[in-house]
């Protein structure tokens, strides 16, 4: 019989030919430079992870999987979830902390392989290029080499025998006959098969570190059979382990599996921390029960010896126990106990016991324990006492008190001691400085001053309070008395001509027709006066009445246009002057009774007028508080009840932005958003008219020309346009419905929807009226607000006189403030009236001295802090009063930009005109007509830089909002001056 392991030549050539073959599989030549390329290769830079990447490694891991852990090593790896996240959709995943291949791994195999398996990284260039080609790949070409090569049948053989194992084998259980010796050699020669130590493995199936550790795990092996002797009939503290098998060797061994961990808290030392180790198989709440018994068997013969060391003598109290450990508990005292037993710190104890006057041993809990023998002996022994106090800390402040000496005669004598610590033990300065020569004296006379003056302290303070409650009730006296003072200084509204006057209360709805009669009541009375919250409204009627050929004046805060033959004005509200009321008052927009800071002008308007005919306009919320006052000035009141002259509803659906209609008024809230919609708008091809509060009266008129005339389509205002324009708007669009109202964003009220949105469909302008949101989630909130009924008004304003402050002592501020706290309104009318939001004028009033205002006179004062002033202004308002108080000409307002081409020279010009009404409210007063030398040339540049902002408005200057960092456009709704962009790069964010 032939022996099969004997080749022919013709075998042998083919043989070798494969051989080739797979030698130019493996790239033997490329492995070659690639092994040279790594050793020079620095590996501190990590690779940037992408999904190609992770999987391109994971194709070249035999196994398919690797660990967190080793692929971190060359891979910059972020958090789980991002890295999960980016690997969404792709073959690789991870299962708890590995990452595997889909494609060739299932779960259940990789549970299977990662019990025995150790992945390593393959080799990875610095550049991040992987040389070896992918594992399939290779594992196809051997297959398909093996299949098409005609070699012998015993290298078939073997090669089969390794894929029929887990993808190593023993070199003795493949080597099954001495010819195959040398056929195993070829292979390995040529990197078909590998071989470490007495294992043999297919390169492509299992890696380097995982045939290590097997060969590991193998040698472990007699050590595990061992410990799990060890751990069949009770579970073992990992301390007593570690002492046999070392610790590495231990944690590999639980490693292998088979083993649990429990801790059970203790304060015996020898198994306080670490670990109880006992098999998986047994119950887990019996070797709990075990391993406490074990700890109280060790404990008990522990406290056991212990009770060798102590004395017989008990503490005070304590009753003697049945166990060790009671026994030693009661003969003993720990360092607290024994720090309170003697009144001294602890840490004079520590140093009594480190000194040996105080005898002690450590139980086996790890406490210090101090025999009470020594301790009870030291309270019956003043000497043995004394040795222990003189580690006693005192402070030099006490020893101050019982020397009666300075605190620094204190120290400089510590000094002379050496000692330059402000404590001090007791035995350094015992029976010095007339201190006493026992520590307990010490204590006792320490205590008997500490007491002293402690009754010392308390009769001072209730001195203290005494006196400033004396001086409480007599400052509440003085309030009480200042407050009668100014009730009674209130003004008495009754009257003997009340009997000749008349209000007519004209109430309704916005566009109603209310103005318009009441105008025609004025025009016929042929005197009198239209008072406007606005000058913007006072022009229109000024404008209005002169066009109709009844002479007008107008009067606002800063300018007096007056009409040849005039008998009436019409006049921003604050100008009235109720001594020459005329036959006939018209006062507008009388729900402003009830603001804060200017309802004082209506209600000193109201009251205070003298006509015969007194006629109010105001919606229906406004008509039980105007009524009260009435009634109050015993005025007779008729109420004239007004309808909508056209008609009014709310849109079914939401206006998108790019769907708005012409002769839409679009409302916002602030001046930034309603630039930023103006620009907007435009860029869509809309012609576009603004009307927002710190624009100039004239620019708001011109622009609402416009929009009238038809030169613009729609016109973006904030709630500005509820109140003093008459625009021929078909409809109302709210693009937003909260607004910041100086304190908080908050969501419109009922009131300020429906005033503003009874500017659609004006009589005469409209057929009919609309109001709508531009977000669909905004339209159901405002169609409830739109049609809510309203509450009505509670309370008029009132501000103080120059009598009412004079009667106050104190500077401008301080009058201010008292006044408004105060509340000196009549109890009569505590129900309907309040007192004016004095905030603007106390804070500009804070700007002057007490010798400044008295300079000016109280009167000018007054009126000084009353200007027109916004925060922009404000300082050029302050050098106005300086020059004032110093006898000078006001400087004139800073001048805007020569071109406005932006949101900010927008801005900057907005705020030099106000600086210019600043100017022209104080130089339109008698009592600083001398200091404003200017008085045209700057009303001429005003109108100058008004038309200018026109002009720029009209040209669609750029008003979006954008970045403040890198100038790109913000979303419409962005909260912050920084882009997101700009935001996250200052911030230095990881984007992985």
């Amino acid at each position: 019989m032939k022996n099969p392991f004997v080749l022919k030549k013709t075998s042998l050539i083919l043989f070798y030919h494969l051989i080739s073959v797979l030698r130019c599989f493996l790239d033997t030549e490329v492995f070659i430079k690639r092994e040279l390329l790594i050793r020079n290769t620095s590996y501190s830079m990590k690779l940037t992870p992408t999904v190609e990447l992770i999987q391109a490694i994971l194709e070249r891991i035999p196994e398919g999987f690797i660990s967190r852990d080793e692929l971190i090593k060359r891979v910059l790896l972020r958090k789980k979830t991002i890295m999960d996240r980016m690997l969404a959709g792709s073959c690789v995943v991870r299962h708890e902390n590995f990452y595997l291949d889909t494609t060739r791994l299932t779960i259940e195999k990789f549970n299977d392989l990662v019990t025995w398996c150790k992945p390593e990284l393959p080799p990875i260039l610095k550049d991040g290029w992987l040389p070896d080609r992918p594992i399939t790949e290779r594992l196809i070409e051997r297959q398909k080499q093996l299949e098409q090569s005609h070699a012998p049948k015993p290298y078939i053989e073997l090669l089969y025998k390794i894929q029929n194992t887990p993808g190593y084998i023993k070199r003795d259980e493949l080597i099954t006959h001495p010819d195959l010796e040398s056929i195993l050699d070829d292979l390995l020669q040529v990197n078909v098969l590998a071989q470490l130590d007495y294992i043999v493995y297919d390169p492509l199936r299992l890696s380097q570190s995982t045939i290590q550790e097997i060969l590991r795990l193998n040698q472990l092996q007699p050590q595990r059979e061992h410990l799990l002797n060890m751990l069949a009939q009770s579970p073992m503290h990992q301390r007593d382990l570690i002492e046999i098998f070392g610790d590495d060797q231990l944690q590999s061994l639980i490693q292998m599996g088979g083993l649990a961990t429990f801790t059970i808290p203790t304060k015996f030392p020898q198994y306080n921390g670490g670990s109880w180790i006992y098999l998986k198989s047994m119950n887990v709440d019996s070797a709990r029960k075990l391993a406490q018994k074990a700890i109280d068997q060790a404990m008990d013969q522990a406290w056991g010896q212990t009770l060798t060391l102590c004395h017989n003598v008990l503490r005070t109290g304590a009753k003697d126990g049945a166990t060790n450990r009671a026994q030693v508990v009661a003969r003993t005292y720990s360092i607290n106990q024994a720090a309170q037993r003697l009144n001294l710190r602890k840490e004079t104890i520590r140093k009594a016991m480190r000194q040996n006057i105080l005898s002690y041993f450590i139980d086996p809990e790890g406490t210090y324990r101090i025999h009470a023998k020594d301790i009870e002996l030291a309270l019956q022994d003043d000497e043995r006492l004394e040795q222990i106090t003189a580690f006693e800390i005192v402070r030099a402040r006490d020893l101050m008190l019982l020397c009666n000496r300075s605190y620094s005669t204190i120290r400089r004598r510590l000094k002379r001691l050496k000692h330059y610590s402000a404590d001090v033990p007791w035995g350094m300065v015992r029976g010095m400085w007339e201190l006493p020569d026992q520590y307990h004296i010490y204590k006792t006379r320490l205590l008997q001053i500490n007491e002293e003056q402690r009754r010392k302290r308390e009769a001072e303070k209730a001195e203290r309070l005494r006196i400033i409650r004396e001086q409480q009730e007599a400052e509440r006296r003085r309030r009480e008395e200042l407050r009668a003072r100014l009730v009674a200084a209130f003004p008495t509204w009754k009257h003997d001509a009340r009997i000749d006057q008349q209000i007519t209360l004209h109430v309704g709805p916005p566009n109603s027709g209310k103005t318009h009669d009441a105008l025609n009541t004025l025009t016929q009375a042929g005197s009198g006066w239209y008072l406007a919250p606005l000058r913007l409204l006072a022009f229109e009627i000024f404008d209005r009445l002169n066009q109709r050929g009844v002479p007008c004046n107008l009067l606002t805060g800063e300018e007096y246009i007056p009409v040849e033959g005039a008998c009436i004005t019409a006049a921003t509200i604050e100008m009235f002057n109720p001594t020459e009321s005329g036959e006939c008052v018209v006062i507008d927009e009388a729900q402003m009774l009830a603001d804060s800071d200017r309802g004082w002008a209506w209600t000193q308007a109201m009251m205070q007028a003298r006509s015969p005919q007194i006629h109010v306009i105001a919606p229906d919320i406004a008509e039980t508080l105007i009524t009260r006052l009435a009634n109050e000035a015993a005025i007779p009141i008729d109420i004239v009840r007004h309808k909508r002259l056209t008609p009014i509803q709310f849109a079914e659906r939401h206006i998108a932005l790019d769907e708005l209609p012409k002769q839409t008024i679009l409302v916002a809230f602030s001046r930034k958003m309603v630039l930023h919609l103006k620009t907007e708008l435009e860029d869509m091809g809309r012609r576009v008219s603004v009307v927002y509060g710190s624009l100039p009266p004239e620019v708001r008129r011109r622009q609402a020309d416009r929009f009238a005339s038809g030169e613009t389509e729609i016109c973006v205002a904030t709630d500005a346009v509820g109140m003093g324009l008459n625009l021929p708007a078909d409809r109302v669009v709210f693009y937003e419905i909260e607004k910041f109202d100086g304190t908080d964003v908050r969501l419109l009220n009922p009131s300020e929807v429906q005033q503003i949105g009874g500017r659609a469909g004006r009589y005469g302008y409209a057929e009919s009226g609309e109001v709508a949101a531009v977000r669909r989630e905004d339209h159901d909130i405002l169609r409830k607000l739109f049609y809510e009924e309203l509450k009505p008004l509670t309370y008029a304003r009132v501000a103080p006189s120059v009598e009412d402050l004079m009667m106050i002592p104190g500077s401008l501020h301080e009058r201010l403030q008292q006044w408004a706290s105060l509340q000196s309104i009549p109890d009569s009318l505590r129900d309907i009236i309040k007192t004016a939001d004095m905030t603007e004028r106390i804070e500009l009033a804070a700007m002057l001295t007490d010798q400044q205002v008295n300079q000016l006179g109280l009167d000018a004062a007054l009126k000084l802090v009353n200007a027109p002033t916004r925060q922009s202004s404000r300082a050029y308002w302050h050098n106005c009063a300086m020059a004032i108080i110093q006898g000078g000409y006001m400087p004139k307002p800073p001048a805007p930009p020569r071109y406005i081409k932006s949101s900010v020279d927008l801005e900057t010009a907005e705020d030099c005109i106000a600086c210019a009404d600043v100017y022209l409210w104080l130089g339109s007063r008698r009592e600083f007509q001398a200091h404003a030398a200017d008085m045209m040339e700057i009303r001429e540049a005003r109108l100058f830089w008004s038309s200018q902002i026109d002009d720029a408005l009209l040209q669609k200057i750029d008003t979006l909002r954008r970045c403040r960092k890198c100038g790109r456009r913000l979303p419409r709704n962005h909260r912050f001056a920084l882009c997101d962009r700009c935001f996250y790069a200052g911030k230095d964010y990881d984007y992985y």
